[in-house]
């Protein structure tokens, strides 16, 4: 789109921009950018010093707006749309612009063009949250940080790491540390003022307690807080395996299936972290809670009626959602599973009312809750952050796969289903018990097979198989559509990091601060790859170096269109199933292996991505990248003692400590689910081979790989379609991913909230943005704060509440996953050879 003024206003004459600046020609530097502008900054800097924005040149005097039918701009308003979808931009072909469009463009909020003289994020929802200011001489490097880090991290961790043995699990969410640290950081900074002028690092009291050193904390918790996926892992060798593990290759496999990534998320900041395009929204709930916290100032702007200032609102939404979630969380936890067709006499034990309304196992058609965490627990991220139409595309897929395809292969007992609830996470043998696998092991823990023949064959519930299915076609799919949508571009970038020009963010960003050099990162990767061959080949670990370097080499390969799926969509696609399926073909019959190839095979990928989120979180917070390098580094160190230290004091202090009757719930159950999932992982040749029950889920392999071509096809051919411009493949089989263990109930209830909040977007965009992440971080902390103390101070010590309310959803086919067929004692289903 080319800008043509007329009677330019002295305004623009004095800001000096030649006329050829206006169309946003390719150069050297920023590669080749889209010419095409809807609103924006179009000046650099005044004489004066400030931004002439197009409004002003189109207040100022008349213009008028020309598209070039260009293909390749076309596709970069695509792109952007696709990204940040909203309303549909009016577009002005050589028509005269007057002020009433333009305040009309200004207010819908959608931005292209050249990012490089763009004042703002091009992306409504960044600049709604994100500050463009920064004041770079403020101080982060002292004692106080360190300290607050270090205790934080402790705590959280180990708090952590102590209830996750314990069922139910306890997980305390960063976002606590992030409201808890704020009271705390500021009774710091009331300390008296005792100066070290030759070690101001020790200066008893650095400051005020700011934004940017409450950010540092948080990132440092959010990164290592939840208990690392490993010491399930440790777990499992131990108490199932019974190994012998010293403390050294525990302390190593923590440290390095967390860090190993890391060096892949530095040197990935190129295409998953710089780019303005990707925005990692869950890191947006963050930034508002910072901003809702410290800046006390009184927002005195009317937004749609409203002038509550943000501050007031958050503190609002925290103590509503605080209070209100004892109701279903511990005084009337049926408002929490709201089977409510099913109370009845008459339904309650009806398979067929169960399997339709029932919300545990079944397909929840009455999707009513009174509870946050059934509407948190279907996707990844917060409701308030993920985009509608990634919602969309998951509902979608959750109707086609669990609300018509799921009951018709149910109910015609296709592959034995009947025998099996509706919708379950565990497996089951002949007998229709869960799958015992302690009965086909030698003691060494290999898989004997004479054993597995005389005992039983393995039969999963649908429900699981059609999430393996769409899981399988998701790890296709991300490839194909990275390299159609994305491949030009991360080509470019690779030869240019700063292809497609920084945004606003990340100029201040690079201005203010030095950058963390990619030789950091490369030197943390092989000091990492060295401490991992250590782990695998100096211990007995049972996992050969070769298979070693294969699970890592997936990981880094699913890195790069990983990280862009989920710094747009915030979701991403599970390796845990496609690693476990590789290992149980190169290693079969070896659980032992199985479990340690998941873990370097997808782990490492997703801590690595969690450090990108971290490093846009900082980006956003500005905080010095050198500095937050050095944090997160530390802060996985520390936490990793922390993590084996508390697991090897319960070990030798907890009676029965992993017993199904351990009588203060220190069951173990996610050890024990990694355990069971290894064995039966490691016999794919007997469940997906050509010939076996299950092998035809194969084929979404194929499915994943062509259908992302066909629907790029279909959006080349019909470019105004504007269904088929929001079709996303990857959402579209990642999403119902947690299927089990949530349900179509969680699934429909996360579609409701998300369609509710983006009908608020587009009829009240200003409200919107203004107070939309911070209802997010009010709802979500509150919630995460309550769970803590009921479970705390009521549950754990043995408080209960026993009346109808809590028990009413209890007594249902439901909740007690019934089968539509029941094998009588002594009976078995199923074929007569598995082998």
């Amino acid at each position: 789109m080319t800008i043509h003024h007329r009677r330019p206003s002295k305004p623009e004459l004095e800001s000096g921009l030649p006329p050829s600046q206006l169309q946003n020609e390719n150069t050297d530097r920023k590669g080749a950018k889209s010419s095409v502008w809807t609103q924006q900054h179009v000046a650099g800097e005044s004489s004066d010093g400030s931004d002439v924005s197009l409004a002003e040149h189109l207040r100022n005097g008349v213009s008028h707006v020309t598209y070039h039918d260009n293909p390749e701009l076309e596709q970069g308003r695509a792109i952007v749309r696709q990204l940040s979808p909203l309303n549909k931009v009016p577009e002005v072909h050589d028509a005269i612009i007057s002020p009433s469009i333009s305040e009309k463009l200004e207010e819908e909020g959608l931005w292209e063009g050249d990012v490089e003289l763009l004042p703002d994020s091009p992306y409504p929802e960044v600049r709604a949250t994100v500050s463009v200011e920064d004041d770079p001489t403020i101080f982060l490097n002292h004692w106080r940080t360190w300290f607050l880090t270090t205790i934080f991290v402790v705590v959280f961790a180990g708090v952590n790491q102590f209830f996750s043995l314990r069922y139910p699990t306890l997980s305390i969410n960063f976002l606590v540390a992030q409201v808890v640290c704020f009271p705390v950081g500021k009774a710091f900074a009331l300390l008296p003022h005792y100066d070290f002028p030759r070690a101001p690092f020790f200066n008893l009291n650095p400051g005020p307690f700011t934004k940017k050193e409450h950010a540092v904390v948080t990132i440092a918790v959010a990164l290592t807080s939840s208990t690392a996926y490993a010491m399930n892992i440790l777990i499992a060798q131990t108490n199932f395996y019974n190994m012998e593990l010293n403390a050294g290759y525990q302390i190593l496999l923590v440290w390095t299936t967390q860090m190993l990534g890391y060096g892949a998320a530095g040197l990935t900041r190129r295409w998953i972290v710089n780019p303005a395009s990707c925005i990692w929204p869950q890191t947006l709930i963050s930034v508002s809670l910072f901003d809702s916290l410290h800046n006390r100032v009184i927002d005195k702007t009317i937004v749609n009626g409203w002038r509550v200032s943000r501050y007031r609102f958050f503190a609002i939404a925290l103590v509503v959602s605080f209070v209100w979630y004892w109701v279903p969380g511990f005084l009337f936890t049926g408002l929490s599973y709201f089977n409510v067709v099913l109370w009845g006499p008459k339904t309650r034990y009806n398979f067929i009312a169960n399997a339709i309304f029932g919300v545990e196992s079944g397909l929840g058609a009455l999707p009513i809750t009174f509870d946050y965490t059934q509407i948190s627990q279907a996707m990844a991220g917060s409701v308030f952050a993920t985009p509608y139409w990634v919602s969309a595309n998951t509902g979608v897929s959750v109707v086609i796969f669990f609300v018509i395809v799921l009951p018709a292969l149910y109910f015609t007992n296709t592959w034995y289903a009947k025998y099996m609830p509706v919708i379950s996470g565990s497996t089951y043998d002949n007998t229709q018990k869960k799958f015992n696998v302690q009965k086909i092991l030698n003691p060494d823990y290999t898989i004997n097979l004479e054993k597995y023949k005389a005992y039983s064959p393995i039969f999963v519930p649908f429900s699981y198989l059609l999430t393996y299915a769409l899981n399988f076609a998701a790890v296709t799919a991300i490839f194909v559509h990275c390299g159609l949508y994305h491949g030009k571009d991360l080509w470019a970038k690779l030869k240019n990091k700063n292809h497609g020009g920084l945004d606003i963010h990340m100029r201040i960003y690079t201005k203010n601060y030095k950058d963390c050099p990619e030789w950091w990162y490369v030197v943390l990767q092989v000091i990492l790859l060295g401490l991992g061959f250590a782990t695998i080949c100096g211990f007995d670990s049972g996992l050969p170096a070769w298979a070693f370097v294969v699970a890592l080499l997936i990981s880094f390969v699913n890195f790069v269109p990983q990280g862009i799926l989920e710094a747009v969509t915030n979701q991403h696609v599970g390796l845990n199933i496609i690693t476990e399926l590789i290992c149980g073909y190169m290693l079969p019959l070896k659980p032992k292996a199985n479990v340690l190839f998941k873990l370097y095979g997808f782990i490492v990928q997703r801590s690595g991505l969690d450090m990108s989120r971290d490093l846009k979180l900082a980006l956003y917070m500005k905080v010095p990248p050198r500095l937050i390098f050095a944090i997160q580094i530390y802060a996985a160190l520390i936490s990793g003692l922390v993590n084996v230290g508390i697991q090897e004091w319960m070990r030798s202090n907890i009676k029965d400590l992993c017993s199904s009757t351990q009588p203060d719930g220190f069951t173990c159950s996610n050890g024990r689910t990694v355990f069971n999932a290894s064995i039966i992982w490691s016999l794919p040749h007997y469940l997906f081979s050509p010939g076996r029950i299950y092998n035809p889920l194969m084929w979404f392999f194929l499915i994943g790989l062509l259908l992302p071509l066909v629907v790029f096809g279909l959006q080349k051919v019909f470019r105004k379609n504007q269904f088929l411009k929001y079709v996303h493949t990857p959402i579209f089989f990642t999403g119902p991913g947690n299927i089990p263990p949530s349900t179509p109930y969680n699934y429909t209830l996360f579609w409701a909230m998300s369609f509710a909040l983006n009908t608020i977007r587009k009829r009240w965009p200003k409200w919107y943005g203004k107070y939309n992440f911070v209802m997010g971080a009010g709802v979500e902390a509150g919630v995460a704060i309550a769970v803590v103390i009921i479970f705390l101070a009521v549950q754990y010590p043995g408080g209960k509440l026993n009346w109808w309310g809590n028990t009413v959803h209890q007594k249902t086919y439901d909740h007690a996953y019934k089968t539509y067929y029941v094998v009588k004692t002594g009976e078995k289903f199923g074929y007569d050879k598995w082998w």
